[in-house]
């Protein structure tokens, strides 16, 4: 196999474990509903340092309710600037600062949505750097529960015949279809796709624990477990000592994310000329034809939500003042 063909080959099968692992750390934080917990850490981190100098002093637990009006349930795990000023309009303190400076409202309030999207992208980038290091715990654990080595993977790919052409197909594929295809993927089917291109990984298969061995006789699962690891380094040539800094070397390599690994194909392919003009062309194509609309301002999204609270408010007071005439 050409050296091109198994620098592709080695890329594509660490991106597509990389793909594995941000499943796993994405089901996770759902799991632990960690983004809605930072997003609700920082409404409330940003009420107590931008909007909590505006609030009357008599108000108890102004922050936690401030945090509910916005973030309705706990169930959001991000908010948009022009999502945040609309809510904010509808609260009494969004409200009320509004009413006392009604002539200068539109600086104040375009700082405020400057200030909360200065606020998320701190609290973005935390999460991030988070999420990274989640991720290479959890590759490296993915490396070693399925026994995936990048010394195996290397020799087995050089000798295997005919399998340069599926891995660059693959790899071509990936790297040409349109952004977000591939959002719809999930850990079966990615999985899948590792089975199907032959990829080296996993323990030899065998009998867990011997017949004879006695119901929950613990040593004997350890011996059989002992027996599987064993035979999988003997069947690859691996010491036991290569066998550990090679898996968790490879466990960092698809720490690194599958974002940097197909990074990595679509360097690969530019040196291609066929697959560099076919790359950009669909690139090109979904840019020209996406429409260019021009998005509200925070401050239009705010000024409109004040009126309709406005309207609201005197609505309300009609439809109780027809209803105490009514009454009398």
């Amino acid at each position: 196999m050409e050296i091109f063909s198994v620098i592709v080959a080695v890329s594509l099968t660490m991106f597509l474990f990389s793909s594995l692992s941000s499943m796993l750390v994405e089901l996770i934080n759902r799991r632990l509903n960690t983004r809605s917990r930072k997003l609700n850490d920082m409404l409330h981190t940003f009420y107590e340092e931008e909007l909590k100098p505006y609030a009357k002093n008599e108000e108890q637990d102004a922050a936690e309710k401030f945090v509910r009006h916005i973030d309705k349930k706990d169930s959001k795990e991000q908010i948009s600037t022009l999502d945040f000023m609309r809510s904010l309009a509808q609260t009494d303190i969004g409200y009320r600062i509004y009413t006392h400076i009604e002539k200068d409202a539109q600086y104040f309030f375009d700082d405020i949505a400057y200030r909360f999207e200065e606020f998320g992208e701190r609290y973005s980038e935390y999460y991030r750097q988070h999420a990274r290091k989640v991720n290479i715990w959890v590759s490296i654990f993915l490396a070693f529960a399925m026994n995936i080595n990048l010394i195996t993977i290397v020799d087995s790919l050089q000798y295997r015949n005919g399998v340069s052409e599926a891995f660059v197909q693959k790899a071509a594929t990936i790297v040409n279809e349109p952004s977000g295809t591939s959002n719809t993927a999930n850990f079966q089917s990615v999985l899948a796709e590792i089975n199907s291109l032959k990829v080296p990984y996993g323990w030899p298969k065998q009998p867990f624990i011997d017949n004879q061995a006695k119901p929950f006789d613990l040593g004997a699962y350890v011996t059989a477990f002992r027996d599987s690891i064993c035979m999988g380094v003997a069947q690859f040539g691996l010491g036991w000592l290569i066998w550990l800094v090679t898996t968790l070397i490879t466990g960092m390599l698809i720490g690194l994310g599958s974002p940097f690994w197909f990074d990595v194909l679509k360097r690969l392919f530019s040196f291609s000329k066929v697959a560099n003009l076919m790359f950009f062309a669909n690139k090109n194509v979904a840019t020209e034809n996406q429409p260019q609309q021009q998005a509200p301002q925070p401050w239009e999204v705010f000024e409109r939500s004040i009126q309709a609270k406005e309207a609201q408010q005197s609505l309300l007071a009609k439809i109780n003042s027809k209803n105490s005439a009514d009454n009398t």
